[in-house]
């Protein structure tokens, strides 16, 4: 890991950025000789597909087909099924 002081960030911030890009590797901000702050690199994450993002996440727990409600009342006649 890189470290570098405040008093010398300002002069060469751009390199320091395009090197830190480049190489991969964090860089140690320093104030005093202690950590003020670590600049990292950024990393990219992968697109995740649009459909079908929740594939294999379900359980099918009983049969679908089957009514919930056995009795239906509509306009206060009652349909068997």
């Amino acid at each position: 890991m890189q470290q570098i002081s405040t008093k010398e960030l300002p002069e060469n911030l751009q390199q320091l950025f395009t090197e830190v890009e480049r190489t991969k590797t964090p860089l140690t901000v320093t104030h005093e000789g202690k950590p003020l702050v670590v600049i990292c690199p950024a990393t990219t994450q992968p697109k995740r597909a649009t459909f079908g993002a929740m594939k294999g996440s379900g359980e099918i727990l009983g049969d679908l087909i089957a009514p919930a409600v056995r009795y239906l009342l509509v306009a206060n006649i009652k349909l068997v099924r």
